[in-house]
């Protein structure tokens, strides 16, 4: 895996290229980007028939080992790794330990090994277990397991003790994974740890480019889950970019999290390259739809177009009960084509009629992975600013609307 910085704009957004990614070698991904988030390897609510209809979709799936960790044993007997295994062979894989979009419980993660959970509950991985995991899933690119159990709360002792964990797991994975045949084309990402602690962050991020990976994953700041859309950019933006003035240029930075758009936008600055898509999954799951504009132009807010949160539309409101209008009258996803109405889907989600999250996934799938190719748009024609203004309007709009 290479990249290459293209372009910065303003204060540290870069246009990328990942080049030679992928077991060929022969992929090559622009940057800034989104992952497809995948439970187990499947898109939420969608088949995969309709998954291959939709515009725009991330050519790199995210799977999580917390889903796979009970059954990892069936991919293993395939042998062919997980994308094929999951009909995702047209797809790269990039394995983590966590989903972004599922609370990780805190207190179980020891010095021989982590704790991830899934359906059957708690899996302890330790670097044996995690290796055979990552042989039999076979990733493009993989997080090296680390102790990401920190929060605002963590005592200065306890970001010591997860970054000097998180350096002996990356020490001897790095061991294992070059004595690996079936690992030798996965790249290996580092994670940077420290919780909100400026001189751990730095230390750990210092540490961790002396060692050979390929990426960096910046994590430990929440708990991930849905209480991390809560999380703000702008209260640690001084020690994310201290961090990552100690990384090199030339290797990608990844940021779990679940990103509304003026968060990913704040973390595009700072200069994160890669992201996951927990978002709009989590906007699906609340019944809500996206309805933010990412037109450079935009000179004003139509109230029709937001929600309560200046983003989304919140399609359970009674409001919304005879409303035969489409979710967005510009949108070319499969569900504002086919006219799905919104009092239509109002209904389907007072009814707990499981079409509703399908259609709500199609749209804010599609409408998320549309906001990162104006990303990169705006940030090819020097209109970065123009975009976050445009965002942060739209937030503004509603607050002061509230208030």
């Amino acid at each position: 895996m290479k990249f290459s910085v293209l372009c910065v704009r303003g204060h540290g957004a870069r246009l990328g290229r990942l080049s030679s990614v992928g077991h060929q070698g022969s992929k090559m991904l622009d940057t800034p980007m989104c992952m497809l988030y995948t439970r187990g390897g499947s898109a939420p609510y969608l088949g995969l028939d309709m998954l291959r209809k939709m515009e725009n979709i991330p050519p790199v799936a995210h799977i999580a080992l917390s889903h796979l960790s009970d059954h990892y044993e069936a991919v293993q007997a395939f042998q062919e790794g997980v994308a094929k295994f999951t009909a995702l062979k047209d797809h790269l894989v990039f394995t983590s330990l966590h989903d972004p979009a599922v609370e990780v419980h805190s207190g179980f993660n020891e010095k021989s090994g982590i704790a991830i959970w899934g359906k059957g509950g708690k899996t302890k991985i330790d670097v044996d277990l995690f290796i055979k995991m990552q042989e039999a899933l076979l990733p493009d690119w993989y997080q090296a397991l680390s102790d990401g159990d920190t929060s605002k709360d963590t005592s200065r002792k306890r970001a010591g003790k997860s970054v000097q964990r998180t350096l002996t797991f990356l020490d001897q994975i790095v061991e294992r994974h070059s004595q690996s045949e079936r690992l030798k084309n996965s790249a290996l990402f580092g994670v940077i740890e420290g919780g909100y602690s400026e001189k751990d962050r730095e230390h750990s991020a210092k540490e961790t480019s002396a060692r050979p990976v390929s990426g960096f994953i910046i994590e430990g700041f929440h708990n991930m889950g849905p209480k991390s859309e809560q999380f703000r950019i702008s209260d640690v933006s001084a020690i994310i970019q201290k961090t990552l003035n100690c990384l090199p240029e030339d290797k990608p930075r990844l940021m779990h999290g679940v990103w509304p758009p003026d968060q990913v936008l704040e973390a595009v600055e700072l200069g994160i390259d890669i992201f996951d898509s927990s978002y709009p999954y989590l906007v699906t799951e609340r019944g809500a739809a996206l309805t933010f504009s990412h037109q450079y132009s935009m000179n004003s807010v139509s109230d029709s177009e937001i929600g309560h949160t200046g983003f989304e539309m919140d399609l359970k409101d009674k409001r919304y009960f005879d409303d035969l209008t489409p979710i967005s009258a510009h949108c070319t996803c499969y569900t504002c084509h086919k006219k799905f109405t919104r009092a239509y889907i109002n209904h389907l989600l007072n009814t707990s009629e499981i079409l509703a999250g399908v259609l709500l996934m199609i749209h804010n799938f599609h409408h998320y992975f549309q906001f990162f190719k104006s990303i990169h748009s705006a940030l090819e024609e020097n209109k970065f600013e123009e975009l976050k203004e445009a965002i942060q309007q739209q937030k503004t709009s509603v607050i002061s609307k509230d208030t």
